[in-house]
């Protein structure tokens, strides 16, 4: 689990990134919805991708025991004097095991990002082909990273990012590899700066202006 905190005037916000447990169904509804969010946002036509028979199927692909992974981002607002999540009666205490005591649950989740192993999603390479010098086994591929709107520039999809990397290492993964659109320009400012760098193709993406990229885990 990773958080940022970000502090404006008296309210201090704090980003806490969180693996999904594919048996959480909360958590996998949360994914199901900003994934949706997504799309909308998106607007394109994602068909081709089987996206409603993912979401219809989470964790899918994403599960722990096919090699995935599944990542969620809440923002909670605290009072930065008292230190303790803001409602709108005042600040909110919390238990000794996290949950929330007082006013509403003060958590709002504001972002998702997945990971899933290379092979068998790959339809332009073949058995035994390499990508950014990993063969396919030991490469995953970044899915479905979205910060809700109204939640952006405050280091939410950097958090989501860096800790799916930290996952995809420990997971024993060697490189990791995303597409994009061209004009995408903020979040392929981020993946530039994460270190991500362009890739040859290995989808049959038919949306004009597809970028693709990809992150050695094991080079510094």
């Amino acid at each position: 689990m990773a958080r940022v905190t970000n502090s404006t005037s008296a309210l201090q916000a704090t980003i806490t990134v969180r693996r999904v447990e594919s048996g959480d169904q909360q958590q996998l509804q949360d994914f199901k919805s900003v994934t949706r969010s997504y799309l909308e946002w998106l607007g394109e036509d994602l068909g081709f991708q089987g996206t409603e028979r993912e979401l219809a199927s989470l964790p899918g692909s994403y599960a722990a025991e096919r090699g995935g992974c599944m990542l969620l981002a809440y923002e909670s607002a605290c009072n930065s004097s008292s230190g303790l999540p803001e409602s709108e009666d005042g600040p909110i205490g919390r238990s000794k095991n996290g949950s929330t005591t007082g006013g509403r649950d003060s958590e709002q989740c504001v972002g998702a990002v997945a990971l899933r192993t290379l092979a068998g999603h790959a339809p332009t390479l073949s058995e035994g082909d390499c990508i950014s010098g990993a063969p396919l086994e030991r490469a995953c591929e970044m899915k479905r990273l979205f910060v809700m709107p109204g939640h952006h520039s405050r280091g939410v999809g950097a958090a989501l990012c860096k800790e799916l990397l930290l996952q995809a290492a420990q997971l024993g993964y060697q490189v990791m590899v995303l597409d994009t659109l061209d004009r995408l320009s903020g979040a392929n400012k981020l993946y530039a700066a994460l270190g991500f760098k362009p890739c040859q193709r290995y989808n049959d993406n038919p949306l004009p202006g597809v970028l693709y990229f990809a992150r050695r885990l094991d080079i510094e």
